[in-house]
């Protein structure tokens, strides 16, 4: 199949770039610096293209006074901005959703159907999130319908869209798995058992192949969903 050219994740998301961002502290002042750092999970949230989301970490970056070179710079805003992003009502309210159906769970059931949990993360991959959804639309379109009876072909075009996220190394991987890790910590209060379950699921390994990690699997199984479901199956 054609595909898109994709753009390479936000040099904001490198996971080198964001090591050296953790290790700096800075102190975020009340007033202007909270409300950009806000900006910037509501242009995440909202899916905002590259160079608005860019012009946001900037001006956030800016107001923290933040230290080191431009990509370290965004990478410390992008890191502060995460919490706010874990606060937004419409993750909230779709995880609030989750919770009670956990209650009813063992903790087995509860790892086994936790990774759907990692879709919550994917306005934190910084990326081209509408490009993605098309061309996971466009595998399934292209799945040749005949013998495909009983055959997961979302599924496929899952499979299919992690590797086609990781074709230059695991950023995004490890980008979503760092969100998911601030999210647990933010609704602990909230939805324990949301939480809970979110953190055992960090506590395992990465596996070193993209379509193994359910997790991340989840996460494009999602936005391949939320394509078919805004434009119907296509045949």
């Amino acid at each position: 199949m054609v595909e898109h050219t994709l753009e390479p994740l936000s040099p904001f998301t490198d996971a080198q770039v964001l090591e050296q961002a953790d290790a700096i502290q800075v102190e975020i002042p009340r007033g202007e610096p909270r409300v950009l750092l806000a900006g910037v999970a509501e242009a995440l949230v909202a899916r905002e293209p590259a160079e608005a989301l860019r012009e946001k970490l900037t001006a956030a970056a800016d107001a923290i006074q933040a230290p080191g070179d431009e990509d370290v710079r965004l990478a410390l805003a992008y890191r502060l901005a995460l919490p706010y992003l874990a606060r937004d009502a419409s993750i909230k309210e779709a995880l609030a959703e989750v919770e009670p159906l956990l209650e009813g769970m063992d903790e087995d059931e509860r790892l086994e159907r936790g990774p759907v949990l990692a879709r919550a993360a994917a306005p934190a991959l910084a990326v081209d999130l509408e490009l993605l959804k098309d061309e996971g639309y466009r595998f399934v379109a292209t799945f040749p319908p005949a013998g495909s009876e009983g055959i997961d072909v979302v599924g496929k075009a899952s499979i299919w869209l992690t590797k086609r996220m990781t074709v230059d190394g695991d950023d995004a991987r490890l980008a979503m798995r760092r969100f998911l890790a601030v999210l647990a910590e933010e609704i602990e209060i909230e939805m324990p058992l949301t939480a809970a379950t979110i953190d055992r699921l960090l506590e395992d390994a990465m596996p070193p192949h993209p379509p193994n990690d359910a997790l991340f699997l989840a996460l494009a199984r999602g936005l391949v969903e939320e394509a078919v479901a805004e434009r119907g199956f296509p045949w």
